[in-house]
């Protein structure tokens, strides 16, 4: 039976979605397979071109101005660009930057991290009326906003290691994006601005990040944002107004995390906290929360404690999950850790907890397993603990410690528990 080329039969509309979902050089060589497919490419309205080391010394810009001087959509939905290998030119990027804008663009991604030179985005970017996503990558890459910018549509921002031509440029280009809900900052030290200020009233979720900081570089980050939901934030900043804040993680130093840092948080339903020394104990009450993990990254070793912890528990009288983690090198035998009896049983332990796990447990130190012993005794709720111990190569000091964590004393729970208590490696 001869082969029959049913996916040529199949109508413009259906062949331009499939053709969308592959990078834009696959879908380009799909013109040899027959008349049919000639020009159909052209009509593509998502652009997507990413270099490789494959490809040796053919520039992907060539590949890049060909496609799009043959490129014949009215309006180009996604423009995507990924050169991370091979050179770049300012005048290449500006072209392909311009015309996506030219042609009604909604989601402009801009990953080119390889570029040797400084790179100024087209004016016409700052005025776009269509762009929905925006997203910018590379250290050459200078964010000069113009003093009258206007995104209205934009409502997804993400700038990666990018940098600003002042101080000013990014409250200039954030203060004139009215519908702004999710922003993504990755920021470095050569990125030309001290204090990152956001001030969005209509920014919904937020993160934000710095590399190549050691100490106290002269950064920081100043939000203001009432309407903002979640919260992922890995360095110090100066919080100002978060009512509605619904879900948070957050890396901190001991120096950094205190009462008055923590009461922004207090409403949080869902909250990640990462203490990387924990000798710090808060006694900020968080009546919402319902999900809490505990990441113990501690930078001073020598002083390990599950105290915060307990305080968290007493401050949290609805939680029903909880999650320990360690690093590694806290599931030392050689590492103090500081935990005590508690005088008073916490309400959520009593009434609400009905998830413990404890990941990267190190089991070896009394103090943790008399912690672990603790929750599960008077945990009246609980219907799954999870305790994984640290990879370790030996069996049998592994096997001992999980039969050790099986033998531990578990408070009843009401005759209604389906789901029965298990500890699993």
């Amino acid at each position: 039976m001869a082969d029959i080329d049913r996916i040529s039969e199949l109508h413009d509309d259906l062949l331009l979605k499939i053709l969308s979902q592959v990078p834009t050089k696959k879908a380009v060589t799909t013109m040899v397979l027959s008349k049919r497919w000639g020009l159909v490419w052209t009509m593509v309205p998502k652009l997507k071109y990413k270099d490789t080391r494959k490809e040796g010394d053919k520039s992907v810009w060539c590949l890049i101005n060909k496609s799009l001087q043959l490129h014949k959509a009215c309006v180009l939905e996604s423009l995507c660009i990924q050169v991370n290998h091979q050179f770049s030119k300012a005048e290449d990027v500006g072209k392909c930057v311009s015309y996506a804008v030219d042609h009604c663009v909604r989601e402009l991604s801009l990953d080119i991290s390889s570029l040797s030179q400084i790179v100024l985005l087209p004016p016409n970017v700052y005025a776009s009326k269509t762009l929905v996503e925006l997203i910018l990558a590379g250290h050459r890459l200078v964010v000069d906003v113009p003093s009258l910018p206007c995104l209205p549509s934009l409502q997804k921002l993400i700038l990666i290691c990018v940098m600003y031509k002042d101080q000013n440029s990014h409250v200039r280009l954030l203060e004139n994006c009215p519908a702004l809900r999710h922003l993504d900052v990755l920021r470095d030290m050569s990125d030309n601005v001290s204090r990152f200020i956001v001030k969005v009233p209509s920014l919904n979720s937020f993160t934000y990040m710095q590399t190549g900081l050691i100490g106290d570089s002269g950064t920081s980050l100043v939000l203001d944002s009432p309407g903002l939901r979640k919260l992922s934030l890995y360095d110090h900043g100066l919080i100002k107004n978060m009512p509605h804040l619904d879900s948070a993680s957050v890396s901190h130093s001991v120096h950094q995390t205190n009462d008055k840092f923590l009461k922004y948080f207090s409403s949080v339903r869902i909250f990640r906290l990462i203490l990387h020394n924990v000798a710090y104990c808060s006694a900020i009450n968080f009546p919402r929360l319902i999900k809490f993990k505990l990441h113990l990254s501690c930078s001073n070793l020598s002083n390990s404690s599950l105290e915060p912890l307990f305080l968290f528990l007493h401050n949290s009288p609805i939680l029903k999950v909880l999650t320990i983690s360690c690093d590694p090198a806290l599931g030392s035998k050689d590492l103090p850790l500081s935990w005590n009896q508690q005088s008073s049983v916490p309400g959520c332990l009593l009434s609400h907890l009905e998830i413990f796990v404890w990941e990267k447990f190190g089991g070896r130190r009394r103090q943790e397993r008399e912690c672990v012993a603790y929750i599960l005794a008077n945990s009246k709720c609980l219907k799954m603990a999870r305790i994984s111990p640290i990879c370790s190569d030996n069996l049998e000091e592994k096997e001992k410690m999980v039969e050790d964590l099986k033998s531990m004393y578990r408070v009843s729970a009401s005759s209604q528990l389906e789901t029965p208590l298990r500890v699993t490696t």
